[in-house]
């Protein structure tokens, strides 16, 4: 479902999201035990937050291995794939064991959440191996092919996790649907940074380069439309223009970056070739822009629990 993100279907997506923000605030039958639970401590923000990475790490592994693979930004693709893959590996024990460090405080005991923390990790373990083999040779080309053959099943599994991670640990007295929803989306926006570095890789590489560029085109289209609908605002989604100057700060540094990784991004779109200098700009811009997005997450959840908390 998610290999192929449609041209026109930018707003469907943030509609979607809205919809999944709304499904949050349903208020289950145990909410009285949940909040008495949630007053002493709760670990709910955290554990959404790091299964949302999980779905972003899974475009950052193919992303870096292909660029390593490629002779794209060596030096760089190989620290950020081991990096990637270390978190990959912690976040997911972490959430079905528990992380005091990462602030997920007890073992998860949901027997779906334990379902799908398992198909996740399963599946991550059939790509650990070629991930492996990448960076002790940078040029085993059927350890790159397999990891770009793997990377999207990974990616609805993590995808269907984070989803199952919200409806299970958000709740109404912690955030409001509104501000769930820009969380949502700027979480989202992270995914998308490293799906299009995968998918410019991918084409640059010859690696099903006709579906990749037909890929590209669409995320780009979709990163771009969520961006402006996070900075400006999008009614007709329920999304409100950003709502502080640290926000809108934020989105503009990110909207100003964008504007030359989508110069680059189009070129390939229209069939052409980057030199090996803008590929590697490609990759490291997109890097940057993912570092951005972070620090904007954190600005969303700051704003949200400062004029929503208790």
């Amino acid at each position: 479902m998610l290999r192929h993100i449609h041209n026109g279907t930018a707003l469907a997506l943030l509609l979607y999201t809205a919809a999944t923000a709304i499904h949050a605030d349903e208020i289950p039958a145990e909410t009285a035990l949940i909040e008495a639970q949630y007053d002493i401590e709760s670990d709910g923000a955290d554990r959404i937050r790091v299964a949302g990475q999980l779905r972003t790490l899974t475009q950052q592994v193919a992303a870096a291995s292909c660029a390593l693979s490629s002779d794209i930004d060596t030096d760089e693709a190989h620290e950020v794939l081991t990096h990637a893959t270390e978190q990959f590996d912690r976040y997911i024990y972490a959430l079905r064991d528990g992380d005091d460090a990462l602030h997920i405080l007890n073992p998860e005991t949901r027997r779906r959440t334990l379902e799908d923390i398992s198909h996740v990790y399963d599946e991550w373990l059939n790509m650990h191996d070629a991930v492996d083999a990448i960076l002790a040779d940078a040029h085993d080309t059927q350890s790159a092919l397999a990891i770009d053959d793997q990377n999207m099943p990974l990616l609805e599994l993590t995808t269907a996790l984070a989803a199952d991670i919200t409806g299970q640990y958000a709740h109404p007295y912690e955030i409001t649907a509104a501000d769930a929803m820009m969380i949502e989306i700027a979480g989202r926006q992270r995914m998308l940074t490293q799906k299009m570095a995968k998918d410019a890789c991918e084409v640059w590489a010859g690696y099903h380069a006709e579906e990749a560029r037909e890929d590209l085109a669409a995320t780009v289209t979709v990163f771009e439309t969520s961006l402006k609908a996070l900075r400006f605002g999008m009614p007709e989604a329920g999304l409100q223009e950003a709502p502080t100057d640290k926000i809108r700060d934020d989105l503009d540094h990110l909207l100003a970056r964008w504007d030359t990784i989508k110069a680059n991004e189009q070129i390939l779109i229209d069939g052409g070739e980057l030199t090996n200098d803008q590929k590697t700009e490609v990759f490291h811009d997109l890097e940057v822009e993912l570092a951005e997005l972070d620090h904007l997450l954190d600005d969303y959840k700051e704003y949200a629990e400062r004029t929503h908390k208790r």
